[in-house]
C-alpha cells in the first residue's frame, strides 16, 4: 500500500477518534450536569444518535477545506497561519454544534444551560487533555528530551501524541460509562454544593498551571535536569492527587449529603408504615369490640321500641352511629398510603394550630409506590407546615380534582412573602431556609419522583400564599 494511503487512513482514523472523544465529552458533561449539578435533561436515543453527525460534519468540512486550498494553489503543506485559521474555523463550528446539542438536551433555561455546558465542555477537555499529557510524558521518562519531542519537535504528531490521544479517549470513555451506568441509569443524584463547585474549579486551574512551574524557573540558577526532574515529580503527584483523588473525594462528599436526604425520606416512609400498622391494629381491636357488642346493642334497641321508649331508642341509636363514625378514618383521599401520611401531618398541624382542610378523592388511588408517596407528599407537607407555622393565620389546604387524564393535587399554604417559583423548581440546592447546607433538595427530589411517573409539578406564589400543583396521570 502506498505511503500516501497509509497516511490518509491514519489521518481519518485519528479524526474519527478525535470526534468520538468530543462526542463522549459532550455526553459526559450532560450526565454530570444531571447527576451532580441538579440540571433537568432530556437524553433521548434520538438526541444521542444525533451526536454521530459530528463525524460527518468534520469529514465534509475537511474535504471542503482541502478542495478550497487546492483551488488556491496549496498542493503541499500549508503555512502555519493558514493552518491556524483552518483549525480556528473547525473549533468554531464544533463549538456551535455543541451549543445546539446542549440547547436541546436541557428542559429549562436552555440558552443559559447551553452556554454553561459549552464552557464546562471546554474545561473538561482541557482537564482530561492535561491529565493525558501528564500521564504519557511522565511514563515515557519525564526528561527534557521527551518534553522537547512532545511539545516542540513533534507537537500534535508522532507516537507520543498518538498515545496521548488514545489515553484521552480511553479516560473519557471510562468516565462516561461510569457516569451513565453508575449514576444516571440507576438514577443516583448526588448534588455538589456551590462552595464545592468553586473549590473544584480552583483545583482544576491549579492542575493545569502547576506542571508549567518548572519551565518558569530561572535558568541561571537551576539546571535543565533539575527543572525537568521537578516537573517529573509534579507530574506524578498531580496525576494521583489532583487528577484522581480530588474528583473522587468530591463525589464521595456529595454522596454523603445526598444519602442524608435519602435517609430522611426513608425515615418518613418507615414512620408512615409504623403509623399505618398502629392504626390498623387499633381499628381491628375497636372493630372486634364493636362486633361483639352490636348484637346486645341491637337487642336493647328492639326492647326499647317494644316497650314504647322511642326517645330512649333514638338516643341509643345516635350513640351507636357515633361509635360507627369513630371507626371510620378521619381523612379519606382514595389512597390508603396518602391517608396515613395526611393523618400523620394533620396531627402535627393540630399541635401548631394550623387550620387544615381536605377536599376531593382520588378514586382507585394514585398508583404510586409507598416509598415514592412518602418522598413526594411527606416532603411537600413538611415544607407547607414549616412555611405556614410562621404566619399569623396559618392554614394548609389539600385538594384533589380529577380530569379525563390526570389527578390534579393542589397543596396551598399560608406564606409570609412571595417566593421565586422558577428558581425554586429549576435550581438545585435553592432554599429560603437559613440552613442552606442541609436543605434545598427536598423539592428537587419531589420533582424527580413526580416525573418518574410522567407527572408534572407546578408552583404559584403571591405575598400571602404558596401553591404546589401535582398532576399525576390516571391509570
Amino acid at each position: 500500500m502506498p505511503q500516501e494511503w497509509i497516511e490518509f487512513i491514519n489521518s481519518i482514523a485519528f479524526m474519527v477518534l478525535s470526534d468520538l472523544d468530543y462526542i463522549f465529552s459532550m455526553l459526559l458533561v450532560v450526565i454530570v450536569a444531571a447527576c451532580f449539578l441538579g440540571r433537568y435533561i432530556v437524553l433521548s436515543k434520538k438526541l444521542v444518535l444525533s451526536t454521530l453527525s459530528l463525524i460527518g460534519v468534520t469529514v465534509i468540512g475537511t474535504v471542503a477545506i482541502n478542495a478550497v486550498l487546492v483551488s488556491m494553489g496549496y498542493t503541499d503543506d500549508v503555512d502555519i497561519d493558514t493552518n491556524m485559521l483552518i483549525q480556528s474555523i473547525f473549533n468554531a463550528a464544533i463549538f456551535v454544534y455543541s451549543l445546539i446539542f446542549y440547547f436541546f438536551a436541557f428542559k429549562e433555561k436552555r440558552i443559559l444551560r447551553a452556554i454553561e455546558s459549552a464552557i464546562c465542555l471546554y474545561l473538561v477537555r482541557l482537564y482530561l487533555s492535561t491529565f493525558s499529557q501528564m500521564a504519557v510524558v511522565y511514563f515515557a521518562g519525564g526528561t527534557f528530551e521527551i518534553f522537547r519531542v512532545v511539545y516542540l519537535d513533534d507537537f500534535g504528531y508522532g507516537k507520543y501524541w498518538t498515545a496521548i490521544s488514545i489515553t484521552n479517549f480511553a479516560i473519557t470513555l471510562a468516565l462516561l460509562l461510569i457516569a451513565y451506568f453508575g449514576f444516571y441509569r440507576p438514577k443516583k443524584y448526588y448534588i455538589i454544593s456551590i462552595p464545592a463547585r468553586i473549590l473544584f474549579i480552583v483545583w482544576a486551574v491549579l492542575f493545569v498551571v502547576f506542571p508549567f512551574i518548572p519551565a518558569a524557573m530561572d535558568s541561571a540558577d537551576t539546571t535543565l535536569e533539575l527543572r525537568y526532574g521537578v516537573m517529573s515529580v509534579i507530574y506524578a503527584a498531580m496525576l494521583v492527587i489532583l487528577g484522581l483523588a480530588a474528583p473522587v473525594l468530591l463525589v464521595i462528599f456529595s454522596a454523603e449529603r445526598s444519602m442524608l436526604e435519602k435517609n430522611r425520606s426513608q425515615e418518613a416512609y418507615l414512620a408512615a408504615e409504623l403509623e399505618y400498622i398502629g392504626q390498623y391494629k387499633k381499628k381491628q381491636v375497636e372493630t372486634n369490640r364493636f362486633r361483639h357488642d352490636i348484637k346486645n346493642n341491637l337487642a336493647l334497641t328492639q326492647m326499647m321500641l317494644d316497650e314504647g321508649h322511642v326517645e330512649e331508642a333514638r338516643e341509643h341509636l345516635k350513640d351507636m352511629l357515633g361509635e360507627v363514625s369513630s371507626l371510620s378514618p378521619k381523612y379519606v383521599t382514595g389512597d390508603e398510603m396518602l391517608d396515613i401520611i395526611i393523618s400523620m401531618k394533620a396531627d402535627k398541624m393540630d399541635e401548631l394550630n394550623i387550620r387544615f382542610t381536605l377536599d376531593g378523592v382520588a378514586d382507585g388511588g394514585l398508583q404510586i409506590k409507598p416509598m415514592d408517596m412518602c418522598s413526594i407528599f411527606a416532603n411537600v407537607l413538611d415544607n407547607a407546615i414549616e412555611a405556614a407555622s410562621s404566619c399569623k393565620e396559618p392554614f394548609i389546604s389539600f385538594a384533589i380534582k380529577r380530569t379525563d387524564k390526570f389527578f390534579v393535587i393542589k397543596i396551598t399554604n399560608s406564606a409570609e412573602k412571595k417566593i421565586d417559583t422558577g428558581k425554586l423548581l429549576t435550581t438545585s440546592g435553592y432554599t429560603s431556609k437559613s440552613d442552606k447546607e442541609h436543605h434545598g433538595f427536598g423539592l428537587m427530589n419531589v420533582r424527580r419522583s413526580v416525573e418518574d411517573y410522567n407527572g408534572i409539578l407546578k408552583a404559584e406564589s403571591d405575598e400571602k400564599s404558596f401553591t404546589l400543583s401535582i398532576l399525576m396521570p390516571r391509570a
